[in-house]
């Protein structure tokens, strides 16, 4: 067919006078009235401008289409091709599993697992390594592939044996978050959290395993090009002693419920290296569900053996005695009366077992007064030291700083001065303060895990860094990490000093003495009580001790939150837990 000759666009006047028409006469041209009235009218409306600014738009269509075409495949070819490549082949992350983690003895307290789960559509059921494999043979599914019953995808899995009486050691893991720090290398798998899983998260984690598949038009799997295996993180093997855990969980647990608390804390050391052997906090949590815990108002995240804060009462009295004798306040012969109760000004001062019994010691020396745990002595002492000699002993024996214990987020706890007083309140530091700082009152503030490294400083006369991992596995024995004893300080006091305090702890817990819990225990102790008053409340009970006495092998320190007195609430825990501890010996 001619297309110019049936468009009205080809049209001259020519054809419109009747020249050649295809034979047509004018009278029938005429009549072909399709719409524009009469076709010599139409035809004398498209002047040649027009035509022109009709191809020109043409011209720019085409000319752009090229342009954009010539970018695509010359200049953006290279890029576009990988963007291509890149819709057909993915890099995917083959997760890893954690190392194992070890108690003292070789038990085992966690590990990983992988989880075979067999996906179709919505549907997902958890399959056996053994089925997922036979799926796969008979390609009915498969990781690599979809087939006709679904797909295979693997998963790491967490284990804890114990449960909430290590959860506060352990941690827990959950997925990795894009807020979480780690390199693009490690950008899928779980990440600890708390615990020891956070502090040694990179040993354990292993190493992100890489795979290539390439994938269909639908995103299916095909077939792996190319695959970086995964590596099984490292092992660690802790200074706990699961049964021991155990024993002071269970009788945490016990007691707390007597006491009608519900938070409270126990710490046990060995002295002599800083190994921890236990170490609870209450409440616990579930690490299999951790959502059930998450808005209960006892904190049960909280670690309260080194988080959480205590004016450590009586306790801290073994530290302003150390503070006397070495400043030469007073020495081992030195007597006060003990008057019962005076006066500063308007405040009134007196000791715990006038205001109980109306009672009075007498005159007393520094070893009863840390036996019968004598407020008035430690009044009289604080007004001779002053607040210097106290706060320095207190700083040399770690208090107001971190032990460097191996668990995240240890609390410094608080050892006030006069600075921090006009800081924080505005206000000046009184005598009256360093009186009640020099009994573990007032502002003063320490974990647990601080009185328990005195109390073993007490049993062995140097300070340990405490620890929880004694050695780090690794594929070549060579590149094992063996983490030894760190001494922190030693000769501190002098021997006849570091002697009298000792003999003083001993007393505490023999008849006359506040540890009564103690005074028929085959086995002796040093030990100290303390009460801690608070402004609402019940006060909280405390207790710590190290035994035997002679060579002593373990120090524990023990706390009940709105417990009480410590010789009657938080003692007896101690007790348990010992005569546990030396009646499997």
């Amino acid at each position: 067919m001619n297309f110019k000759k049936h468009s009205p666009f080809f049209l001259n006047a020519k054809i419109l006078e009747g020249i050649s028409v295809g034979k047509l006469k004018r009278s029938q041209i005429g009549r072909r009235d399709d719409g524009y009235g009469n076709l010599r009218d139409f035809a004398k409306s498209f002047d040649s401008s027009k035509f022109l600014i009709f191809y020109f738009l043409i011209f720019i269509t085409v000319f752009i289409f090229f342009i954009r075409l010539f970018a695509l495949t010359i200049v953006g070819g290279e890029k576009n091709r990988n963007l291509a490549d890149e819709n057909r082949i993915r890099l995917l992350d083959i997760e890893p599993e954690r190392g194992k983690i070890f108690d003292r003895n070789g038990q085992l307290l966690a590990a990983s697992q992988k989880i075979f789960l067999l996906k179709k559509d919505l549907q997902v059921s958890e399959i056996s390594e053994k089925t997922a494999g036979e799926l796969e043979k008979q390609l009915l599914a498969g990781e690599n592939f979809e087939g006709e019953l679904g797909k295979i995808e693997q998963k790491i899995k967490r284990e804890y044996k114990f449960g909430e009486i290590l959860a506060h050691v352990l941690g827990f893991v959950s997925q990795l978050q894009a807020e979480d720090q780690r390199s693009a290398a490690d950008s899928s798998g779980q990440i600890g959290r708390l615990g020891i899983e956070a502090a040694y998260d990179s040993f354990l984690k292993g190493k992100t395993g890489k795979k290539l598949i390439e994938v269909d038009t639908k995103g299916k799997n095909i077939s792996v090009l190319g695959e970086d295996a995964d590596e099984i993180g490292r092992s660690l093997h802790l200074t706990i002693d699961s049964n021991l855990q155990k024993v002071v969980y269970n009788s945490l647990q016990k007691h707390l419920s007597r006491s009608s608390s519900k938070k409270g804390a126990v710490i046990i050391q060995n002295p002599n290296s800083g190994e921890v052997l236990a170490l609870v906090s209450a409440p616990s949590f579930d690490q299999g569900n951790i959502a059930a815990s998450l808005d209960d108002k006892n904190q049960p995240f909280l670690n309260r053996v080194t988080q959480g804060v205590y004016p450590p009462g009586s306790v801290f009295k073994i530290v302003s005695a150390l503070a006397g004798l070495e400043s030469g306040a007073i020495t081992n012969q030195t007597e006060i009366e003990d008057v019962g109760e005076f006066y500063l000004g308007n405040v009134r001062f007196a000791n715990w077992y006038y205001l109980t019994y109306g009672g009075k010691d007498g005159f007393v020396k520094i070893d009863k007064a840390i036996a019968r745990s004598n407020d008035i002595f430690f009044y009289r002492l604080a007004e001779k030291t002053g607040l210097g000699a106290i706060r320095q002993m207190a700083i040399k024996l770690g208090m107001g700083q971190k032990t460097g214990i191996d668990l995240p987020d240890e609390s410094f706890g608080l050892l006030p001065d006069e600075t921090w007083k006009k800081s924080t309140q505005n206000s000046q530091w009184f005598l009256g303060d360093t009186l009640h700082l020099s009994i573990g009152q007032g502002f003063l503030q320490l974990t647990p895990l601080q009185i328990n490294s005195v109390t073993s400083y007490m049993a062995v006369g140097y300070l340990t860094r405490p620890h929880l991992v004694f050695k780090i596995d690794a594929k070549d024995k060579k590149d094992e990490v063996e983490i030894k004893t760190k001494i922190l300080a030693n000769n501190i006091v002098k021997e006849e000093n570091f002697k009298t305090v000792r003999e003083g702890m001993k007393k505490a817990c023999e008849e006359g003495g506040t540890g009564w819990p103690f005074f028929t225990a085959s086995y002796k102790v040093g030990c100290k009580t303390g009460t801690a008053e608070k402004a609402l409340g019940n006060p909280h009970a405390l207790f710590t001790a190290f035994a035997p006495f002679e060579n002593p092998k373990i120090s524990i320190t023990v706390v009940i939150e709105d417990g009480g007195e410590g010789s009657s609430v938080a003692a007896p825990v101690a007790r348990e837990i010992l005569d546990w501890y030396f009646g499997k010996k």
